[in-house]
C-alpha cells in the first residue's frame, strides 16, 4: 500500500459531528490508529489544525493543546518543508493553480510516491489527471 497523505480537511471532520463526511472521517481515524505507518502529513497539517480548532474551540486553550498533542500521538510520519517539496509544491501551484496549502500536500504525495487523501473536491479535480489525489468524506 502506498503512503497516504492526509489533508487537515478530512482530519478537521473528526471533530465537528454535524460535519457532512463526519463518518467517513472516522473511518479514516481508525485506520489511522490501527495502522499509523501507512498515513503522513507535511508540517503544514498541524498548523492547518491549530488554526480550525482555535477557531472551533475560542478561548480554551487546555483543550487546544489537548487536541493537537493527541493529533501528534496518532504516529504518523511528518514530511518537512525542505527545498524539494517546496520547489515541487511551487511548481504544482503554479502549473494547476493550487493554493499554496493545497500544493504542498499533493508535492508530499508526489515525493512519497503516495496518495493525498482530501475533502476538497475542487482542489482534487485540478490535479485529478496526475492521479497523486483522492476524494474522501
Amino acid at each position: 500500500m502506498s503512503l497516504r497523505i492526509l489533508d487537515a480537511s478530512v482530519a478537521v471532520k473528526w471533530f465537528v459531528p454535524n460535519e457532512a463526511g463526519h463518518a467517513d472521517a472516522l473511518r479514516i481515524l481508525d485506520e489511522v490508529r490501527e495502522h499509523p505507518e501507512n498515513f503522513a502529513v507535511p508540517e503544514l497539517f498541524f498548523n492547518e489544525m491549530l488554526s480550525v480548532l482555535a477557531r472551533l474551540l475560542g478561548n480554551d486553550s487546555a483543550s487546544l493543546r489537548g487536541y493537537l498533542d493527541a493529533l501528534q500521538d496518532l504516529g504518523f510520519e511528518r514530511i518537512g518543508n525542505g527545498r524539494e517539496l517546496l520547489a515541487r509544491a511551487a511548481d504544482l501551484a503554479c502549473a494547476y493553480r493550487l493554493t499554496g496549502y493545497d500544493a504542498v500536500y499533493a508535492a508530499s504525495a508526489q515525493l512519497v510516491g503516495g496518495h493525498w487523501l482530501t475533502a476538497d473536491a475542487r482542489a482534487h479535480k485540478k490535479i485529478q489527471r496526475l492521479r497523486i489525489s483522492k476524494v474522501v468524506c
